[in-house]
């Protein structure tokens, strides 16, 4: 259908959507919903219902697209994200610019419905990237000290100077032993681990991409247990 054209959205935690839109449009030859069900069935993914996404424009009134998951990663993924197709064009809604760098010290905001979910709406809450956790080189989480409260994964992670979008908000940190929960130390999945499946999907209708998410090495497997690497471990002294 047209309408899905390059339109993406994505939830993180089931808890919010963030638009997402490729320059790139979609191919010309578009792919069926059967189409994609025999990819998932082929990749061993579990089929998704489809979702019903509220989507807030920059009109006075509330937008209620329909879209239909195609893709949600499992359980066992330290990327807990999902992908939903929307039926329609959202009109005015800007365009977010996917960074392709990251900087440490840079300063922040998380858009989200932290605390009291939708009945106050949105709020934006800033601070700074106060690092870059890279495996290979490569970064697979991102920590800020912006306030991130329940109800905030899913949320938008910008850059306060260039305004590009850096990543999605993943959680804060809770202490189970005593139950308190730190929003000003949490987490974020980088758009540059997305991003390449995104945009495979966009260009060839290709699902193959997004079954990368659930194969992640030990290594980023780690990172977001927050666990040390085997190598940095202290060693006993005794």
């Amino acid at each position: 259908c047209p309408a899905f054209r390059g339109h993406f959205v994505l939830l993180f935690g089931g808890e919010e959507a963030e638009q997402w839109r490729f320059a790139n449009a979609a191919p010309d030859d578009e792919v069926s919903e059967e189409e994609e069900e025999d990819q998932l069935r082929a990749l061993g993914v579990a089929l998704r219902e489809t979702a019903r996404v509220l989507v807030r424009s920059t009109t006075p009134k509330s937008a209620i697209i329909w879209g239909r998951v195609v893709f949600a990663t499992q359980e066992t993924s330290p990327y807990d994200i999902a992908v939903v197709r929307l039926e329609e064009d959202l009109d005015g809604v800007p365009v977010p610019v996917p960074a392709e760098h990251f900087h440490e010290g840079e300063a922040v905001s998380v858009v989200g419905f932290g605390v009291f979910g939708q009945a106050c709406g949105p709020s934006v809450t800033s601070g700074i990237l106060s690092a870059v956790v890279r495996v290979d080189d490569t970064p697979v989480m991102l920590q800020t000290t912006c306030a991130v409260h329940g109800g905030s994964s899913g949320g938008p992670l910008f850059s306060a100077c260039s305004g590009d979008l850096l990543g999605i908000v993943a959680s804060n940190t809770r202490d189970n032993n005593t139950g308190a929960t730190y929003p000003h130390l949490n987490f974020s999945i980088p758009i540059t681990v997305l991003q390449p499946a995104l945009q495979q999907y966009s260009q060839t209708g290709d699902l193959g991409g997004f079954c990368q998410l659930d194969r992640a090495s030990e290594p980023v497997r780690v990172v977001w247990r927050l666990q040390r690497p085997p190598a940095e471990a202290l060693r006993s002294k005794l």
